[in-house]
């Protein structure tokens, strides 16, 4: 089982062998925001947004929570589920 701070970290390396590419990093929180190929960005962070962040970062299209600990099978389903959702509402390209 890793620790929630170990499955984030394991979460972006996963998300970036799947082309995306890290933009930013909180540094409260420890969260990840991940740009995909062709727009829009998966969060990856130990508790959810507030409504407040949803509206002031709309680029964000799908959100990885990762609370508690996880299994490395628990974890590559989940990052699994995030990219299906990520790829049924990314921004189409241009």
């Amino acid at each position: 089982m890793m620790a929630p701070a170990e499955a984030i970290a394991r979460a972006g390396a996963l998300l970036a062998a799947a082309g995306f590419v890290e933009v930013a990093r909180g540094a409260r929180a420890g969260s990840l925001y991940l740009a995909g190929p062709g727009g829009g960005q998966i969060r990856v962070a130990s508790h959810r947004r507030t409504p407040r962040r949803r509206r002031q970062y709309p680029g964000v299209v799908a959100s990885l929570v990762i609370d508690a600990p996880v299994s490395e099978a628990g974890l590559r389903e989940r990052v699994a589920a995030t990219l299906r959702e990520f790829a049924g509402r990314a921004p189409a390209p241009t």
